[in-house]
């Protein structure tokens, strides 16, 4: 048993110690309105990756040597007219690791909502105007301090899929977006406020009106498959040593 779990612990290190600290990033998005990709720690970004302004354009954006502890970060902004929404497909290269809006992780933070405390502004948030970096980062942060990430809305159907029955953006995209995964997911902060259907579709406007700006982010450290599989081994293994030890 000893000599398995050294086994073990040596294919741990063989695969992971040659493994510079820093990840390579491609990034596949488009965000209804306007939107800007940051990497960061866990209290402000340190990288701005890129941005847009046309929701019917697959923005790429890649990423180079970011730090393995970064988190993802795209501050988004509205025109406060119809429906909104973010999706992407978020490409790990270093790891070959993929990971798109819709899955476990993702937060947001109705930075809107507390925009006397952030910047003394009262009212909402102008419609079409995008955050500087320096008022994102205020927002991470103080959303950070005051424990006010949130989970993300979703809604069935709302997908890169044009085959499912809700697709808000099906009429202007016959085929799913090229490069971002089919499963990925529109993702928004949902306030409540807009209860209001479409006449395209014959649904609540999902994302509109809710206290954009909005800053939605994703830890980026993707677990590399055979290495956490090794790791998890490796406990077990040590894990029972040290039980028979205790006997």
């Amino acid at each position: 048993m000893r000599s398995l779990a050294l086994y073990m612990c040596a294919c741990v290190i063989a695969l992971t110690g040659g493994r510079a600290l820093a990840d390579d990033w491609n990034v596949y998005l488009t965000v209804d309105n306007q939107f800007d990709v940051y990497y960061g720690t866990s209290m402000t970004t340190t990288f701005a990756a890129g941005g847009g302004s046309n929701w019917m354009v697959e923005y790429n954006f890649s990423a180079t040597g970011r730090p393995t502890t970064d988190y993802l970060y795209v501050a988004t902004s509205s025109d406060h007219s119809g429906a909104q929404g973010f999706i992407g497909t978020f490409h790990n290269t270093t790891l070959n690791a993929t990971l798109s809006t819709g899955t476990t992780g993702w937060q947001v933070f109705p930075a809107g909502q507390h925009l006397p405390q952030l910047f003394g502004m009262p009212g909402s948030w102008p419609a079409s105007q995008m955050p500087t970096q320096t008022q994102v980062d205020a927002a991470i942060a103080y959303a950070t301090a005051n424990s006010l990430w949130v989970a993300p809305s979703t809604a069935p159907g709302y997908d890169n899929d044009p085959s499912t029955p809700i697709a808000p953006y099906s009429f202007i995209w016959p085929t799913a977006l090229p490069n971002i995964q089919t499963s990925a997911q529109w993702i928004w902060y949902d306030s409540g406020k807009d209860t209001s259907v479409s006449s395209v579709l014959p649904i609540p406007l999902r994302g509109f009106n809710h206290d954009e700006f909005l800053v939605f982010r994703v830890p980026g450290a993707v677990p590399e498959p055979v290495t956490a599989v090794l790791l998890g081994v490796g406990a077990v293994l040590f894990g029972r040593r040290r039980v028979s030890v205790r006997v």
